[in-house]
């Protein structure tokens, strides 16, 4: 079987993906979305995975595939910065998509016009002279908005995907409207248990488990996922990953001396994650020699090319620049010196061993065990690391390298 007949020529610099064109670029997710919709018929869920793993990707390949029983809904909330706003962008989604009659979403309009004048109204004014004219609360409002979702879908189940509600949540706290951000999940959580056929997935990078930790900050205690079991996105299957790097390679036209030990060794260098592997292709298409083919060995090197210089092709970084972002100050230090450590080792440490090498780094002198137990169990929930066999060890494999280089192997 040559080349071409054994993969689907695709550019590595494919354009956005979406559900109109997402059977066409998204390649090696189709049991992952066969077990979404599967788990998804049970009840509502939370998509879990480390940022680039292809969450939103998958979610697209679901909404292309969605079965005869759901109504989906995909809803991005990453530009949102309010509670009010959120429930705004939601009914102007569902009325795009036909999801909710134009007389409620007149209804909503007209809310939200004199929602805006009440704005302007009271700002910068001396609050006693006016009269606050009386609206409805936006958390009504969101209560309606999805009893009408529910409505329209008669005999089907409603199926609410909204994406980067984590990062949502977070801008709400960050800027001290941490009640809002309590509200919002409180009432998702009141929309589903009042009706039973809604479905509600959760997704996005930053996990609910640090939004949680913020809030309790504030004194919140409630457990407003508990309902909401996890669904795991993983990296490719190894099958999946050459087969995808062989589609970008051959969408490339790369010169190569065997297009499958090359994909095998481009889907390796990448750790079988479809945004690390694309971006293997797009480096090789950049820096190819004419008349010089690719070797296995010289796709599983571009990854040590890029961390031993200043570029951050892959945006790896990523994973450091976070804790400091997200993670209580406390912890900071803490969880950098646990993945100095555990980076040494492809095949991970036992925990014994992380905190005897913890405690010789300066800034965690005096780490416990009790304490690194606690930020390994954080990091295992952000996806930086696993365990196998009582060892605790990078899920990845390419971003435990650029860890060694850029911090474990110097400490910091």
């Amino acid at each position: 079987m040559s080349a071409s007949e054994k993969y689907i020529p695709v550019e590595a610099r494919f354009a956005s993906v979406d559900e109109s064109n997402a059977e066409t670029f998204v390649i090696g997710r189709d049991q992952c979305v066969k077990s979404f919709w599967d788990t998804l018929k049970s009840g509502s869920i939370r998509v879990l995975a480390e940022r680039r793993m292809g969450k939103t990707w998958v979610l697209h390949l679901a909404l292309a595939r969605k079965p005869e029983w759901s109504l989906p809904l995909f809803f991005n909330a990453e530009k949102i910065d309010s509670a009010p706003q959120f429930v705004w962008e939601l009914n102007k989604e569902l009325h795009k998509k036909k999801l909710i009659t134009g007389t409620w979403f007149n209804t909503v309009d007209k809310w939200f016009d004199q929602f805006r004048r009440t704005i302007q109204m009271i700002q910068g004014q001396n609050l006693g002279k006016f009269t606050i004219p009386k609206i409805d609360p936006w958390e009504s409002l969101l209560h309606h908005t999805c009893n009408e979702f529910v409505k329209h879908a008669r005999e089907k189940n409603p199926v609410l995907i909204i994406d980067e509600l984590p990062y949502l949540l977070d801008k709400l706290i960050k800027s001290k409207y941490q009640s809002d951000a309590i509200q919002l999940i409180d009432n998702l959580r009141d929309i589903r248990h009042a009706n039973p056929n809604i479905r509600m997935v959760f997704c996005g990078s930053l996990g609910l488990h640090v939004v949680l930790s913020q809030l309790k900050e504030y004194g919140y205690t409630g457990t407003p996922f508990n309902d909401m079991p996890p669904f795991d996105v993983p990296p490719l299957e190894k099958d999946q990953g050459r087969y995808l790097a062989g589609c970008l390679l051959l969408g490339e036209k790369l010169p190569l001396t065997d297009i499958d030990s090359v994909a095998i060794a481009v889907s390796e260098a990448g750790s079988y994650v479809p945004f690390y592997i694309q971006h293997i292709v797009k480096w090789m298409r950049s820096n190819s020699i004419p008349d010089k083919p690719w070797l296995p060995q010289d796709a599983l090197s571009i990854p040590d090319i890029w961390f031993k210089s200043n570029d951050d092709p892959a945006e790896i970084s990523y994973y450091d620049s976070r804790l400091d972002s997200y993670y209580p100050v406390d912890l900071v230090d803490k969880a950098r010196s646990a993945l100095n450590v555990i980076s040494r080792e492809k095949e991970g440490m036992t925990l014994d061993d992380i905190v005897n090498l913890a405690r010789h780094q300066p800034k965690t002198l005096n780490c416990d065990m009790e304490q690194c137990s606690r930020v390994l169990d954080i990091l295992h929930k952000d996806h930086y690391i696993t365990m196998q066999n009582d060892r605790w060890r990078f899920k990845l494999d390419i971003v435990r390298k650029w860890w060694w280089n850029k911090r474990g192997k110097y400490g910091v």
